[in-house]
């Protein structure tokens, strides 16, 4: 009942208790399950009148016939999630710390747009939109509110936000590098390179490498990496506003943008 109503094909909006809330306290996970525990079914009732319009989908309907039972077995299942987990999650820590070093490096050089635009492989960020694909689209505006950037333990698609927040809007995103974090050490720290520790090593080269036009075969010649490789990151970084191509008969070239430019002397000094 409890997994059906989490994960039904084609609907994406959960009610709020059901997802974290909790930015400003330290709480261990068994804590925040015994919260969830505890909570009046009557909030889960008049969250799920709200995202339904007081028309819940059948995938819902078994919490709103006995919301209690939902909410413990939600409760159970997180329980249960977390003990197997737990012990990966103690493994893979040193990427988290990494990842919150990383982010705040970011915010420091006031460059939280490259690590936006790269958070997950369908967000985006541009002329101060953040986009994400969704089954059930909507637009917020973040205003003033704070944001809060939350890696999680997840597979390379997984991403949950909450933007209806009072306070701040959240987005949990995949933790960078856990393909690798489970069966190798954990990466060591940035060794000065602030420009591949924000933007990952093949990005940081491609924009170090630009010091003038080169065309896409010989970037992929000088920074090392197979042109396929090339071309992906080239995208991304072009969706950021961090180069630019443009064709010259057969060839296309690649340029670095005025703003890249800034963030390579940026993160250099």
């Amino acid at each position: 009942m409890v997994v059906r109503s989490l994960a039904s094909p084609g609907f994406s909006v959960l009610p709020d208790v059901v997802l974290p809330g909790e930015f400003t306290r330290d709480l261990e996970v068994p804590a925040q399950v015994a919260m969830l525990r505890d909570l009046p079914a009557e909030m889960l009732l008049t969250e799920l009148e709200v995202i339904t319009g007081g028309r819940p989908a059948p995938h819902w309907q078994g919490a709103v016939d006995d919301p209690k039972r939902w909410l413990h077995g939600y409760a159970d299942l997180l329980q249960d999630a977390w003990s197997a987990m737990s012990p990966v999650w103690q493994q893979i820590r040193p990427l988290f710390d990494r990842e919150v070093e990383r982010v705040a490096v970011a915010a420091a050089r006031r460059s939280l747009d490259v690590v936006l635009d790269d958070l997950h492989p369908g967000c985006s960020f541009h002329e101060e939109t953040f986009s994400f694909p969704d089954l059930e689209p909507e637009r917020f505006s973040i205003g003033s509110r704070g944001m809060v950037l939350m890696p999680m333990l997840a597979g390379p698609n997984a991403l949950i936000a909450r933007l209806d927040g009072p306070d701040a809007v959240w987005i949990g995103y995949p933790l960078p590098g856990l393909t690798h974090g489970l069966t190798a050490a954990p990466a060591g720290r940035h060794g000065g390179d602030l420009l591949a520790f924000v933007m990952g090593d093949v990005r940081s080269v491609i924009l170090t490498s630009l010091d003038g036009p080169l065309t896409m075969g010989t970037l992929a010649r000088r920074v090392q990496y197979a042109p396929n490789v090339v071309t992906y990151h080239c995208d991304r970084l072009e969706s950021a506003g961090l180069i630019a191509r443009r064709r010259q008969g057969r060839e296309i070239y690649v340029h670095r943008t005025r703003r890249a430019s800034i963030l390579v002397e940026l993160f250099a000094t």
